[in-house]
């Protein structure tokens, strides 16, 4: 770990937890005072969606970690780990494991969604969630143009795995490791905050596994922007290939791949694991920076 210089009244942990959860949700509530006073005046019903992801992603992730930054140590670049370019090599990885873990996750989502929970008032609303925000996606999707795609590409992908990263993986994830926390559980608890703060049980598991991965990359990569590039890519792929599928029947399934017929082995799926794992071995020392 690098060493940095911090602001005194800010060294004890707890004065670090306070401020970086603080601004989140003074953020967050300003965010959603100022966003329901738009949802009033913005009548395309388009443009609110781009305009209160944007604001979201700035205001509720992105300010609250470089406020946090600032205030912990007069390096914040530093410790955001913003002041580290990402190799080639280090990029391709990246790249290289998030396609080929494409059908292993798809079953996965797939395992998640099959959770039959007792019925109760809990699981209700965790389904009504699930809807509520497939339906918003769903509505953006089908009525794009290719330009309108590109905007989400932007919005949901670039700027969501920027804000999202700079946030958990720059500053709270760094809060423990400074700490002197183990990496590990430093990464995992970071990957369950993340996911959990989703609010969407049943996308949790795959998310906590991105977020474990993404965890890592920050970790053991010390840079911020190999999660940035592994989170934007996962989420404008996701962006992509919703498109593809409200718009083209050919690609109606695109999502349903690696995920087998009932009582058949998953085959892709397994392959894809496997695949994901004998590539991250192999590849793993261009990932870590010493």
């Amino acid at each position: 770990m690098e060493e940095l210089t911090y602001r005194r009244e800010l060294e004890p942990y707890y004065k670090r937890i306070l401020l970086l959860w603080g601004a989140f949700i003074v953020c967050l509530l300003f965010t959603t005072i100022i966003t329901a006073w738009i949802g009033g005046t913005v009548g395309n019903r388009t443009v609110l969606i781009y305009v209160s992801s944007a604001m979201q992603n700035i205001c509720v992730f992105i300010l609250p970690a470089l406020l946090t930054a600032y205030y912990i140590t007069p390096q914040p670049a530093a410790l955001l780990g913003l002041d580290r370019k990402p190799g080639w090599g280090q990029v391709l990885v990246v790249v290289g494991t998030l396609v080929l873990s494409m059908p292993a996750m798809n079953y996965l989502v797939h395992l998640n969604e099959s959770i039959d929970l007792p019925d109760s008032a809990l699981e209700q609303w965790f389904r009504s969630t699930e809807a509520a925000a497939r339906a918003v996606t769903d509505e953006l999707l089908a009525s794009q143009s290719v330009w309108q795609l590109m905007v989400s590409v932007l919005v949901v992908g670039v700027l969501t795995g920027f804000g999202e990263e700079l946030f958990f993986r720059g500053v709270q994830q760094r809060i423990f490791l400074l700490r002197g926390v183990n990496g590990h559980v430093a990464v995992w608890v970071t990957a369950v905050i993340f996911s959990a703060l989703h609010f969407q049980f049943y996308g949790f598991f795959p998310r906590l596994l991105l977020g474990a991965f993404f965890g890592y990359l920050a970790w053991k990569g010390r840079s911020i922007w190999l999660p940035v590039v592994a989170h934007a890519l996962n989420n404008s792929l996701a962006v992509v290939f919703g498109y593809m599928a409200a718009n083209y029947p050919a690609f109606a399934d695109i999502d349903s791949y690696g995920v087998p017929a009932d009582g058949e082995f998953p085959v892709a799926a397994f392959v894809s694991m496997v695949a994901t794992v004998v590539f991250l071995v192999l590849c793993w020392k261009k990932i870590v920076t010493r």
